[in-house]
């Protein structure tokens, strides 16, 4: 048992309440259970308990065996003074504050349903891909939906704080936040670290400056290091480059970041950045446009650019492949809708406390058809589908937030599982 399964045991109060008495006999009656800390310090703050003919108003510390007072050395912190009660799974020893004075404790051993505890066991020790796969087709999955959508907004939201840090690395630009947001997605897992650091050798602020589509495409490539001359469209592109590098001052990344080993052609990153450098010249300020009544019909088409004609007939510089139209694709496209554009909108929706605009945010994922990839398919596999991109979020952040790291007592389906079907 872990104290963090004591700790919803207390807050949920899923134990007999009836009866309660310290280890020394004087009745107990808890009035007010407290908030949970999750920083240091006692685990509820604010509690109220009488405790024989006396009401308390402080703390309360709990632990699996008393003795762990000591082992924890409160015994030696004043932080600890407060403490109205100790509550504790076994009591195994009297325990003293800093103040040399003994603590009123409540032992749960008799309180708490003994299959409370094996449930709680089995599924925390469970080694199957999540911990209740044995156990999911007990679960009542009536309210699997209104769970997803509380772990897909709870996704959004814990993507604020990269958001955040691109914000302040910006001078809070907005528009700089989703150039780097999009490159990022725009180079998928294998090359997204190389786009990012292409953002920062070229910044959306150079990006702009450069008129017409050849010289947003020689600045982009070129700070990329992949104009080497290899045919007379890179010649042309290299030509412009150097004015580029002469009156800006700029240095370009080595090369050596990019990978094309095992990408489509389609996801090589010189077609991307020819790509990213349409989108900018059809779209310059693309994030005021797509905080500006946003709907998914609307971000496809800004989204759908294609690059100039040279890339008709081009994955690399210099290397002429079969011709063929090589605007972003349709799966791109929601790659990048459901990871970089809709968590911008929300969580700018969010600091600007603006609701309409996060409920729009929140609609388009729920237009959106579901994701495909491993989890998903192993979510199937166990009886869970999403009918939408919304709930395909929420069961990534189900299965990489929760199962993962075994937090059953958070999840809807554990609680069920441990505690009895609602």
């Amino acid at each position: 048992m872990k104290e963090e399964f004591l700790h919803h045991i207390w807050k949920t109060k899923k134990f007999d309440l009836s009866g309660l008495s310290t280890t020394d006999g004087e009745g107990i009656v808890v009035h007010n259970f407290g908030i949970h800390n999750s920083n240091a310090g006692p685990d509820f703050l604010d509690c109220m308990v009488t405790i024989g003919l006396h009401k308390w108003v402080g703390h309360v510390e709990i632990h699996l065996r008393s003795s762990d007072w000591n082992n924890h050395k409160h015994q030696h912190d004043k932080a600890y003074n407060n403490v109205i009660l100790h509550v504790v799974y076994n009591y195994d020893k009297p325990i003293l504050n800093e103040q040399g004075q003994a603590l009123p404790t409540l032992e749960l051993i008799s309180k708490i349903p003994l299959h409370y505890i094996s449930d709680y066991n089995s599924l925390t020790s469970a080694l199957t891909w999540v911990p209740c796969a044995q156990l999911l087709p007990e679960a009542n999955k009536d309210k699997v939906p209104f769970f997803l959508e509380k772990l897909l907004v709870n996704r959004l939201i814990r993507k604020q704080a990269r958001i955040t840090a691109l914000l302040e690395n910006s001078n809070n630009d907005w528009e700089a936040v989703l150039y780097k947001l999009l490159m990022q997605y725009f180079g998928l897992k294998i090359n997204g670290d190389a786009f990012l650091r292409l953002t920062e050798i070229a910044p959306l602020s150079l990006v702009q400056k450069q008129e017409g589509l050849l010289a947003k495409e020689s600045l982009l490539l070129g700070q990329a290091n992949f104009l080497q001359g290899q045919d007379l469209y890179a010649e042309e592109l290299h030509k412009e480059y150097k004015h580029q590098v002469a009156k800006y001052d700029l240095h370009k990344m080595t090369g050596v970041e990019w990978k094309f080993a095992r990408l489509r052609p389609a996801n090589f990153p010189t077609l991307r950045i020819a790509q990213a450098a349409a989108l900018y010249q059809q779209t310059p300020q693309l994030f005021n446009e797509i905080i500006t009544e946003p709907t998914l019909e609307k971000l496809h088409t800004l989204l759908s650019v294609k690059p100039s004609d040279y890339w008709k007939t081009h994955f690399l510089l210099g290397k002429v492949s079969p011709s063929k139209t090589k605007s972003i694709g349709a799966t791109t496209r929601q790659v990048i809708i459901i990871n970089a554009i809709v968590p911008l909108i929300f969580n700018y929706a969010q600091l600007t406390q603006n609701d309409s605009l996060k409920e729009k945010a929140l609609d388009i994922l729920y237009e959106m058809k579901p994701e495909k990839n491993n989890i998903l398919t192993r979510w199937k596999t166990l009886g869970v589908t999403a009918d939408s991109a919304a709930q395909s979020q929420g069961l990534i952040e189900l299965k990489t937030e929760f199962c993962d790291k075994q937090k059953c007592l958070d999840c809807m389906i554990g609680q069920q599982l441990i505690f009895g079907k609602k």
